[in-house]
């Protein structure tokens, strides 16, 4: 980006001519990145010091123990090759270095947390991102109707492998799909089956069938959704379990189009049930070689590394925990 340039073009004048943005003269940098980069922790220490704590009091405001501590101290005093405190009765107190640095960390933590608190701000005012497949959108005002009213939701409809990879890039803090998808970076919770319909158009042979087994339809035409959906691939697994291999007249991502189709007679087509349902088509329940019902896990799935926001994480849960009362 232009910003990324401008700034790359001033560090390297500063380099090269010894001057900062506003000309004021620098010097040579001695201080590595990687030496502030341990020295980091100080700051804090530093300033509890400078601010008349005791050690036993600044390591408990730090999260140190006092002996971790009088360590740290030791090797930061190593790292800069002079005292920062000195012994003074029972106590310590800051060398006139390690006064000239406390009231540096005062100022600079107190610029940093200004900052913090901004970002932690815009990061809790953000929206809840949600992403789910088509099949299940249609569901999710159930779950999101008594969400907090102070909190904002975004829903992305797509595909599993759209929503997943949205999610890979952080642009979604969870996805509803189905089935679990694979790999180790995704944390899965199960949310229920989602079972699959045969749609036919009105008057077919099977309407007002209890169900189907998939082999009865072997010499039937099919309409099908698009193949970058899971709706197909589990459609096509059905079919080769059942041993048929029928012949798709043609294919849509879109369910409404795909009904259509088949009122028109142009095929028959397998669908989630909540995908089946329309006045212009009837739908039969799948029945499985084995005799159980055709379903499909649908669970949400969360990044495994990626650390949410506190209202986030509150907002996910409950929106698992409402599944158990509306999607029963």
């Amino acid at each position: 980006m232009p910003e990324s340039v401008v700034s790359q073009g001033v560090n390297e004048n500063a380099q090269h001519e010894g001057r900062g943005s506003a000309g004021t003269v620098t010097g040579v940098r001695t201080v590595a990145v990687s030496q502030l980069a341990r020295l980091t922790g100080v700051l804090p220490v530093l300033r509890e010091l400078g601010e008349g704590r005791t050690l036993t009091d600044a390591a408990k405001n730090v999260g140190m123990s006092q002996p971790a501590l009088s360590r740290a101290l030791s090797r930061w005093e190593a790292e800069v090759g002079l005292p920062l405190v000195e012994r003074e009765g029972r106590g310590i107190i800051l060398t006139n270095q390690g006064r000239q640095l406390a009231d540096a960390a005062d100022e600079a933590l107190s610029v940093f947390q200004a900052s913090l608190e901004v970002v932690l701000a815009g990061r809790d005012a953000r929206p809840v991102r949600l992403g789910a497949l088509r099949s299940i959108s249609g569901e999710i005002a159930a779950l999101v109707a008594d969400v907090e009213v102070d909190v904002n939701m975004s829903i992305s409809e797509g595909s599993a492998g759209t929503l997943l990879a949205l999610l890979d890039h952080g642009d979604l803090d969870a996805v509803i799909v189905g089935p679990r998808p694979i790999g180790t970076g995704y944390l899965w919770t199960f949310l229920r089956d989602q079972p699959f319909h045969l749609v036919v158009p009105t008057g077919h042979w099977l309407e007002g069938a209890k169900s189907v087994e998939l082999r009865e339809v072997a010499g039937e035409s099919f309409v099908a959704m698009d193949s970058n959906y899971t709706t197909r691939h589990f459609a096509d697994e059905l079919c080769e379990e059942a041993g048929i291999s029928p012949r798709v007249s043609v294919e849509s991502d879109n369910s409404h189009t795909l009904r259509s189709f088949v009122s028109a007679g142009l095929g028959l087509c397998i669908l989630p049930a909540v995908m089946a349902e329309d006045l212009s088509v009837r739908s039969v329940p799948i029945i499985r070689t084995g005799g159980q019902r055709a379903v499909r896990e649908i669970g949400m799935v969360r990044a495994a590394r990626r650390k949410l926001p506190p209202h986030v994480r509150k907002e996910l849960h409950r929106l698992v925990n409402r599944t158990s009362v509306e999607w029963k």
